[in-house]
């Protein structure tokens, strides 16, 4: 998995190339574990995502909470229709 965290004066561009899996998510959650304290909204991008489980639904729901706590937003664009489904039936659908 690879991601890459751009930031502008008001936003954290995060964009994702691989699957987020339990066994990716321990690399993601070191890289965006800081991303609260930039005090910007975020947007990830998952135009090269092809699957996400369980993890990297908890992971998302999990920056959404720490990133609404200090009134800020998270949006996911990009997301394949497969991805959209899976993140509604999960309660994300308010960051798509």
């Amino acid at each position: 998995m690879k991601i890459k965290i751009n930031q502008t004066s008001d936003l954290v561009k995060i964009s994702i190339e691989g699957n987020l899996e339990s066994t990716t998510i321990k690399p993601f959650n070191d890289k965006i574990a800081n991303i609260p304290s930039y005090g910007k909204n975020v947007e990830i991008d998952l135009a090269h995502v092809d699957y996400i489980d369980s993890s990297g639904v908890r992971a998302l729901l999990t920056l959404s909470g720490k990133m609404k706590d200090i009134d800020k937003t998270i949006n996911i664009i990009n997301c394949s229709e497969n991805i959209k489904r899976i993140l509604q039936l999960s309660s994300l659908q308010g960051i798509l």
